[in-house]
């Protein structure tokens, strides 16, 4: 029963209301986190979601590049070609910050300074600069949104494990404990009751002597 129950230092009156009330928080606190659960479970997919469509773009995006460098190679050479178009770390800068999302902190990534322009470039290159341009915003909203789903996944084993701690021990617990207390409540009363009751034996004997 030790293992069933909550310890209690003595079953009294006081100790039962005091159950009953941490029964009813710890009920409201269990429908709190289920519903938050589920919040977290819905913007969790939303995300993903995101994410699928933003990595089919970035897919897309570095085909069509790689067929545009082999075309560039074919016609420029690959001296004249690492020459005219500057590398994409060159003066790149990537601002981060925070949002709130389901009382979750998520990042926030941007590119605020692209490579810059050669103005040498040859006309035929310059759609492939312009590319270099959306792989690395595409880049940018992959690494975002996955750290986003990253989070919002440990925010969802977190809140979990507390929905089933207070559903599947907790709160059974408690409501044992408060089960377990009435019953020695009844107990009490009935051989409060028998002793009542030989005690109205005796003196009906003693006045009847």
């Amino acid at each position: 029963m030790s293992q069933q129950v909550l310890r209690i230092s003595r079953p009294t009156k006081l100790e039962l209301i005091r159950l009953r009330r941490r029964l009813a928080v710890a009920r409201r606190l269990h429908r709190i986190l289920r519903d938050r659960l589920t919040i977290l479970m819905q913007e969790f997919l939303v995300v993903l979601r995101k994410l699928y469509n933003e990595r089919e773009r970035l897919h897309k995006l570095l085909e069509d590049v790689y067929a545009d460098y082999r075309l560039a190679v074919a016609m420029h050479g690959v001296a004249e070609l690492l020459a005219t178009i500057s590398p994409a770390s060159t003066d790149t800068k990537v601002v981060a910050a925070s949002r709130n999302v389901a009382g979750v902190r998520v990042p926030m990534v941007e590119v605020e300074n692209y490579p810059p322009r050669n103005p040498l470039v040859p006309p035929s290159l310059v759609p492939l600069e312009l590319r270099k341009r959306e792989v690395l915003d595409s880049l940018t909203r992959v690494a975002e949104l996955e750290k986003e789903l990253i989070l919002l996944g440990r925010e969802m084993e977190r809140t979990k494990r507390r929905v089933n701690m207070l559903e599947h021990v907790l709160i059974p617990r408690i409501e044992r404990t408060i089960r377990y207390l009435m019953m020695k409540f009844e107990e009490r009363e009935r051989e409060e009751k028998v002793r009542l009751k030989r005690v109205k034996t005796v003196l009906a004997r003693r006045r009847g002597e």
